[in-house]
């Protein structure tokens, strides 16, 4: 029996598109959400939050680079998602790693 591949709907794509969009910037936001609560998390002055904070870091750069892939891929459909064409994603780092070498000596 020979199947003949059915061809979906350009309406449906962007639908699909759009919705696709609209989960990852969701997506994005609550994991933006998650650093700003990880990093107050490590500036507590409780131990227990501190070493909490330090895995979930990790964690979180891991999602952001996630969503980013996520995003390249949903760039390709932007002819399908007018919403997308409009409202192009925001690249902004959701965890900023600092290296510090050296600490001020105290007087």
């Amino acid at each position: 029996m020979d199947e003949t591949p059915q061809q979906i709907p350009q309406s449906e794509i962007a639908l699909l598109a759009n919705i696709l969009a609209l989960t990852t910037r969701n997506m994005t936001a609550i994991t933006t959400l998650l650093a700003q609560v990880t990093a107050q998390m490590a500036n507590s002055r409780d131990d227990t939050l501190q070493s909490a904070s330090v895995g979930l870091l990790d964690r979180i750069t891991g999602l952001g680079h996630d969503l980013e892939l996520q995003w390249d891929l949903i760039q390709s459909l932007d002819r399908f998602c007018p919403l997308l064409a409009r409202t192009p994603p925001k690249r902004t780092s959701l965890v900023t790693e600092i290296d510090i070498s050296q600490l001020p000596q105290s007087h």
